[in-house]
């Protein structure tokens, strides 16, 4: 199948990739799936999609790097601070605290399928962060809601196999999809957990089965299979409580905490220097004021605490003890844990046989748009990722 597969799409990709119209972007994002797992995985789709597609090494995600500000980065083509999404759960000082919302408004900037909506190109979604609602008034084609964790990915391989035998007129042409990947594995019982590996190798299985029910429909001349993950994930053994810090000074305030960054909105601004101080006693931490958060995180109007905290695995941000912690986690820096970076792949159409270095997730919009031909505005930070 692998070599029939290769001469089909990348033969006929040279004589139709400038006269296509009606091509197709699938995009699957596997949930934590480290930029190492699939090494420890070798029959499935991962090895199908690197023989005969694309690999980058590595996916470097947004800090904080998190799941629901890493899917809607991948999205929108912005970092965290500009689309707003600064956390799975975070605190506005105007709209009050968000905790994985389905209302797409706490988005600040239009998702590619509303782009690709007003340009006249059919979008559909299955559990992609922020596209269970409109979009301030603007409707997907097709989409699934609520979110439902128990939905399997044969479920979701169905629906988007569904969606590719519709007629031309009604068939979407961006398809995105979020998939377990090994995420909650690997929160509960630690990333090199052999459970872990198991997840691995079953997704892989799933995956290879949406490539051949492709292959089966002689789809691969006018679809492209981008596999991506919002994050890795490293070992943690040591929890930081916040709000007992505080406590401890008297200090009053609203905590908002992803594991690696903090945000603290104080009740009386002029706490915030022995909130400093006593905040800084902590050497796993390091502490700003909203005057000074460093660039790679930067600072969103309503939504950056007056004290911004971050620290590094083993340790995370709590505001509270757990009778049952986790022994993994993700949101860390990827500039400075490597293991947080996750995975790229692209298959089929418009693809070539290669292996590149490096891509960011900011750099997926800009790449899909590429594909279907989608028209961007000028505030996109990533860039066109090379995949012929």
């Amino acid at each position: 199948m692998r070599l029939l597969l290769f001469f089909s799409f990348f033969f006929f990709n040279s004589f139709v990739w400038s006269e296509a119209e009606d091509n197709v972007v699938i995009v699957l994002s596997l949930d934590g799936m480290r930029h190492d797992y699939p090494l420890r995985t070798n029959s499935g789709g991962f090895n199908i999609m690197e023989e005969e597609g694309l690999k980058a090494a590595q996916l470097v995600p947004v800090y904080q790097s998190s799941t629901y500000p890493a899917h809607v980065s991948m999205a929108t083509g912005v970092s965290p601070v500009k689309h707003g999404i600064l956390h799975n759960g975070f605190f506005d000082k105007k709209k009050g605290s968000y905790s994985y919302s389905p209302d797409a408004s706490w988005i600040e900037v239009a998702p590619l399928w509303i782009l690709a909506e007003q340009q006249g190109i059919k979008a559909a979604t299955y559990f992609w962060v922020g596209s269970e609602t409109d979009w301030n008034g603007h409707k997907i084609s097709y989409t699934k809601a609520p979110f439902n964790s128990r939905i399997s990915e044969k479920e979701k391989i169905s629906q988007i196999l569904s969606w590719l035998d519709l007629p031309e007129q009604q068939r979407p042409r961006l398809i995105m999809s979020w998939w377990h990947g090994a995420d909650s594995k690997a929160h509960k019982l630690g990333p090199d957990h052999n459970s872990v590996t198991t997840q691995i190798k079953k997704q892989d299985k799933l995956l290879l089965s949406l490539i051949e029910e492709i292959n089966n429909r002689g789809l691969w001349d006018k679809t492209t299979l981008i596999v991506v993950s919002d994050h890795g994930m490293s070992e943690i053994s040591n929890f930081i409580n916040i709000k007992s810090v505080l406590k401890l000074e008297s200090i009053a305030a609203k905590v908002s905490l992803g594991p690696a960054i903090g945000h603290i909105f104080l009740d009386n601004k002029e706490d915030i220097n022995l909130a400093m101080k006593a905040l800084k006693k902590n050497k796993k931490l390091q502490v700003y004021k909203k005057t000074n958060v460093p660039l790679k995180i930067g600072t969103h109007q309503t939504r950056t605490g007056d004290i911004v905290l971050t620290t590094s695995a083993p340790n995370m941000l709590v505001s509270r003890n757990n009778k049952n912690p986790p022994k993994g986690m993700h949101g860390y820096d990827p500039a400075i844990n490597k293991e947080m970076n996750g995975i790229f792949y692209a298959y089929g159409y418009g693809v070539a046989n290669k292996s590149i270095n490096v891509v960011h997730q900011l750099d997926l919009v800009p790449t899909i748009a590429e594909l279907l031909g989608i028209k961007l505005p000028d505030y996109m930070e990533g860039n066109v990722i090379q995949l012929d």
